[in-house]
């Protein structure tokens, strides 16, 4: 799994609206973790895709647990990936043209 830069959670927000950007955040301090929470909620809600790297391959993320801070990937706690251990690209609905 491709890590984020020591105490640097990343997520790249590709949006044609609003124009790309990344959200960056220190997975010790808990305000950012809050916002970043908010905003992957608020993401998936507004139906964009998310994709965490893993390996060689991009895993589209099923759902986001914010209890336990994880992307889900799949239906076992195997497949729960740490939203401050990985990085992700998220993808609006009207990005991909």
């Amino acid at each position: 799994m491709e890590r984020c830069e020591q105490g640097v959670a990343v997520i790249d927000i590709l949006n044609t609206g609003y124009g790309d950007f990344e959200l960056r955040f220190d997975p010790n301090r808990p305000d950012e973790v809050e916002k970043a929470k908010q905003t992957i909620t608020d993401m998936l809600k507004r139906g964009y895709a998310i994709f965490v790297h893993h390996g060689k391959e991009h895993l589209r993320v099923r759902r986001f647990d914010p209890d336990k801070n994880v992307y889900v990937i799949g239906s076992t706690p195997a497949e729960e990936v740490p939203i401050a251990e990985t990085k992700a690209t998220a993808v609006g609905r009207s990005a991909g043209g």
